[in-house]
């Protein structure tokens, strides 16, 4: 079943590639498709020990921010952002790089709370609630870009759906137990340990593994779920990516409209209230946009008296890609993959996936914060880079 091998795709759009034999320097060729920016993560081969890395774009010499991520096994992994296009880097393994540390991660009672420059960027909430989540998101203007309740009370703010907690990852029918809602009754998923934390010139970079428990406490199914948060130039980027294990039993996400991945976004900002917008990249918009299937989707409108937008990008190798969104005039912005009888109206198909017991699926899924709405155009050609990856080869 093909849904086992989406661990394999884990790296596409990020470009995972694996660098050349180990030695003090190398030179590497990097392209992506079109010119637009996009996250990059190599490889280093098993023989490549150091803890200190400097990266050099050629031919002018420029030193790059990057990082190095210690990975199970003992394996490192080279990050920095590409500028788009064909270029060519100098990898100095003998020297440590110069550029500063500008993001700090620091465990703190139920959070891990992500800065840049001294200033909150995110909280992951691991523990202490029914699922783990993000809260708050501050914009690089340090504008809050997800609704605050029910984690706080913010004036004006809508107080409907307290499930909707931010920026989360559940589905609503895992083998008949919802994990959407919250409550008697419902499933919950229990952070189990933090497997990497790291970062610091380039953005902050976590892994955590968690358990699906039943309302029983029996254990569904694991996930782990790896969150990157980064800048790219004026935009504030959260990469995603979760892979569902199945445990000795099928695992089956039915068909429901709620689910999966999914945004609450600030309530100044939502569509009813008249100073918001959405836009799917098949040219949907507003309320038309419900249930329709697209590669991304945009949601835009008034924050603190001028424009904030945050746009979704599906992986294609994700399940059921293109996804449907589960976008609401209220402010619910949701991909969801599974739910085709409520939003294609029709109950005669089946939108469910079941991953063989022992397998695994994966999703992943790039979100992007940013001040203004982000024009069509450009939305396009940042999904391309992220969608179709990077072609990574040494030079000789």
């Amino acid at each position: 079943m093909r849904y086992a091998l989406f661990a394999s795709c884990l790296a596409l759009c990020i470009a995972c590639a694996t660098a050349p034999a180990a030695q003090a320097t190398f030179r590497l060729s990097v392209k992506t498709e079109g010119e637009a920016p996009t996250l990059v993560v190599v490889n280093l081969p098993a023989t490549v020990k150091t803890d200190v890395v400097r990266l050099l774009l050629l031919p002018e010499g420029t030193e790059v921010p990057c990082d190095l991520r210690l990975m199970e096994k003992g394996l490192r992994q080279l990050l920095w952002i590409h500028p788009g296009g064909k270029r060519e880097y100098l990898v100095e393994t003998d020297r440590a790089s110069s550029a500063p540390t500008r993001w700090q991660s620091q465990l703190k009672a139920n959070v891990l709370e992500i800065s840049c420059d001294g200033k909150l960027v995110t909280r992951y909430v691991y523990s202490g609630f029914a699922k783990p989540y993000l809260y708050p998101i501050h914009a690089q203007t340090g504008v809050p870009m997800t609704r605050a309740y029910p984690m706080e009370q913010r004036e004006g703010e809508s107080a409907d759906h307290p499930h909707q907690k931010s920026f989360w990852f559940t589905h609503g029918d895992v083998n008949g137990v919802d994990f959407w809602t919250e409550g008697g009754g419902k499933g919950s998923i229990v952070h189990r340990e933090f497997s990497d934390i790291s970062g610091g010139r380039v953005g902050s970079f976590i892994t955590t593994r968690n358990e699906w428990r039943t309302p029983q406490g029996q254990v569904l199914c694991t996930d782990t779920r790896e969150v990157c948060v980064y800048d790219m130039g004026d935009l504030r980027i959260i990469d995603f990516t979760v892979t569902v294990r199945a445990g000795d039993q099928p695992l089956r996400f039915g068909d429901t409209k709620e689910g999966t991945f999914g945004i609450r976004i600030p309530s100044s900002m939502e569509l009813r209230r008249g100073k918001g917008n959405i836009l799917t990249a098949e040219g949907k918009r507003d309320k038309d946009a419900w249930g329709t299937r697209a590669v991304w989707c945009t949601y835009s409108g008034d924050n603190g008296g001028e424009v904030y937008s945050i746009s979704v990008f599906d992986h294609p190798a994700n399940p059921h890609h293109p996804t449907h969104w589960h976008v609401r005039d209220y402010g619910l912005f949701s991909a969801n993959p599974f739910g085709w009888r409520d939003f294609q109206n029709n109950p005669n198909v089946d939108g469910s996936i079941t991953v063989p017991a022992g397998g695994q699926v994966t999703f992943r899924y790039r979100v992007i914060f940013a001040k203004g709405a982000i024009p069509a155009e450009r939305l396009n050609a940042l999904y391309a880079a992220f969608a179709k990856g990077v072609k990574v080869d040494r030079v000789p």
